[in-house]
């Protein structure tokens, strides 16, 4: 359906189910989020005692600013996932095809439509499949307190949901924006 919107002559909304498809995956991702900052900020639920998240980065080899990150209270996996459910948004929402009128400079443009399929697809492609693969791990019983490192089960819960959610979310959201964005052919 198309309708003017403040800052273009033409929109191309999604339908409903689009829409309540990103709203859930938003959903789905905010306990993930909510874990980990409360994890970065000091919090032990679901850990190991004792266990320091940065620690174990610098440990395992991690970059010096993920570690950095980490020690400042900002967990990348949570930005990263903050950043998806701001991708969900510009996949339904009119700001993710018509720059908006306070973007100086970039006022009323296009929104190129690799910049939002690219990133959209690619998580969807790499999410989903890893959520899922965890979700049907913990639902055959496949996870056991041998190969948790000592986390909670929940902990596994929450992130394999996120992932699927948010990845599950973004292909619908994904498929809907190239269709809806998809270029007039010319006559």
């Amino acid at each position: 359906m198309s309708r003017r919107t403040e800052f273009s002559t033409w929109y191309l909304s999604p339908s409903p189910t689009v829409t309540r498809a990103a709203i859930a995956g938003a959903a789905g991702a905010l306990p993930y989020v909510a874990m980990k900052i409360y994890w970065s900020w000091g919090g032990a639920a679901g850990k190991p005692a004792g266990m320091n998240i940065a620690d174990e980065f610098a440990r395992n080899g991690a970059p010096q600013f993920l570690v950095w990150l980490e020690r400042h209270g900002i967990d990348f996996t949570a930005v990263g996932t903050i950043l998806g459910i701001a991708l969900l948004g510009a996949l339904t929402r009119p700001w993710g095809q018509v720059v908006p009128r306070w973007v100086p400079g970039l006022r009323g443009r296009r929104v190129p439509r690799w910049l939002l399929l690219a990133p959209g697809w690619a998580s969807a492609l790499a999410l989903m499949p890893y959520g899922g693969l965890g979700l049907m791990v913990i639902v055959t019983g496949g996870l056991t307190t041998v190969n948790t490192a000592g986390m909670s089960p929940v902990v596994f819960v929450i992130g394999f949901l996120n992932f699927f959610s948010i990845g599950l979310s973004l292909g619908v959201c994904s498929l809907s924006y190239q269709r809806r964005t998809k270029p007039l052919p010319a006559y």
